[in-house]
């Protein structure tokens, strides 16, 4: 059953084969202190149940709308739970984590104690697989956050950020579906041109860890996040906000990370690629190792042509 009248919060939860876990993320955002909301569930074409799950849990709750549709990955989900919220504030979590019972209301105290706030930011603590908690300390509490401290560090969990609807159209539309990672940091890139993150300075959620979520940097990871970083200063206006050095430095030790990353498992095509582009942003950082590195790849470079497409 949906929702008809016009909540504070619209917040989104993609879910795809989390049958073990969704109950008890769908109960965290029930549970909460503060009651103006709205839940939008978006089974991406879950094989495992998650589907039937949330349409249980949603029955006899007007606050909560399912949408189910053929999988098509997270930024399409949220994504289509954007096109339908009714909110005029924006907060997300997955389906296998979990809000803590205030974090709704801490958004809403925020929001009463500081009328021109345009996005904010809370953090999260680490739920172990055994129930127990590992406290984490929120970085960048004491001070919002703009381009450049976005840029040099991803520091911000979607799990614990809460936004104005406004921003989204602003920025000039939705998540990349084209991304299958950092799509969440693209459009935090977009959204820091046009305001200041302000932190929360308390936890706001519980990031659940368990096999299935444990995070891999691989090559294609790295490369992707250094390729979002090169968009948003080559074609977003990033350019015009940021330090040079400090785009250098960040996109060379990214790009370099990346060919690290593809050399040790074998794809040397793209090795060489990550390499070139490290060469071409900071051409004195780890330069010995950088050529060092490129010239063990040389003798890949046609028989193993196997580049990422470009973002750009």
């Amino acid at each position: 059953m949906a929702a008809t009248t016009t909540p504070m919060f619209s917040v989104i939860m993609p879910v795809y084969n989390h049958a073990a876990y969704v109950a008890a993320a769908v109960r965290s955002v029930i549970d909460q202190t503060m009651t103006d909301w709205e839940l939008i569930l978006v089974d991406d074409g879950s094989t495992d149940g998650s589907g039937r799950i949330v349409d249980d849990l949603a029955a006899g709750d007007g606050r909560i709308t399912v949408i189910h549709q053929a999988n098509a990955g997270q930024a399409a989900a949220r994504n289509v739970a954007l096109a339908v919220a009714k909110g005029g504030w924006l907060a997300y979590i997955d389906s296998d984590d979990l809000y803590l019972p205030d974090a709704l209301a801490a958004y809403a105290d925020h929001i009463a104690a500081h009328p021109d706030v345009q996005f904010m930011y809370g953090y999260r603590h680490r739920l172990n697989e055994d129930e127990s908690l590992t406290h984490l300390a929120g970085e960048f509490q004491d001070r919002p956050t703009g381009p450049a401290e976005l840029f040099g560090r991803m520091h911000l969990s979607h799990l614990c950020v809460c936004y104005r609807r406004e921003l989204i159209d602003r920025a000039g539309g939705y998540y990349d579906e084209a991304l299958r990672t950092c799509e969440d940091y693209e459009l935090y890139l977009r959204l820091s041109l046009l305001c200041r993150f302000e932190p929360l300075g308390k936890a706001t959620g519980l990031r659940r860890r368990h096999s299935g979520n444990v995070s891999r940097q691989t090559g294609v990871t790295r490369f992707r996040e250094a390729q979002v970083l090169q968009r948003f200063v080559e074609k977003l206006g990033g350019r015009d906000v940021l330090d040079d050095d400090l785009i250098r430095r960040r996109l060379g030790r990214l790009y370099y990370a990346s060919a690290r990353q593809y050399f040790k498992s074998g794809s040397f095509g793209r090795a060489l690629q990550a390499v070139r582009r490290a060469h071409e942003y900071r051409r004195t950082f780890k330069s010995t190792a950088i050529r060092v590195l490129a010239g063990a790849l040389k003798p890949f470079d046609r028989t193993h042509p196997d580049p990422l497409p470009l973002l750009m």
